[in-house]
């Protein structure tokens, strides 16, 4: 705080102190400490600080491979199949919540279960 809003502060408490030990002037002293009330600075509201910038989270591309015995296939491809196969026996593509694949590149194969229930088979290469 300033030195000359101290001061002002000071002498406005000790104005309210002399107030409350003479109530004979009490109507005179509150005159007088409104008036230096008003006439003391304002505070000041504190800076507004600027918004701190966001930087946009860049996703990561994934691709997975599958190799085995010279031959290659990616993860994206597996799901597509296992998809496929599903609504091909009557389901809903909408109606899938939960995959869980089991790979068996001895097999070529790609066992799945969908929803806890439809299970079933599709090529892995």
């Amino acid at each position: 705080m300033p030195k000359k809003s101290v001061e002002k502060v000071a002498e406005v408490k000790e104005t309210v102190k002399a107030a409350e030990v003479k109530e004979t002037k009490t109507p005179v002293v509150k005159e007088e400490v409104k008036e230096t009330a008003k006439k003391a600075p304002a505070k000041k509201a504190p800076a507004k600080k600027a918004p701190a910038k966001t930087t946009a989270k860049k996703e990561v591309v994934t691709e997975t491979y599958i190799q085995y015995a010279g031959q290659e296939t990616l993860t994206s491809e597996i799901l597509a199949k296992v998809k496929a196969a599903y609504v091909a026996e009557g389901h809903k593509e909408s109606a899938i919540k939960s995959v869980k694949l089991y790979v068996k590149p001895e097999d070529s194969a790609v066992y799945y279960v969908i929803n806890e229930k439809a299970v079933g088979v599709v090529s892995l290469f």
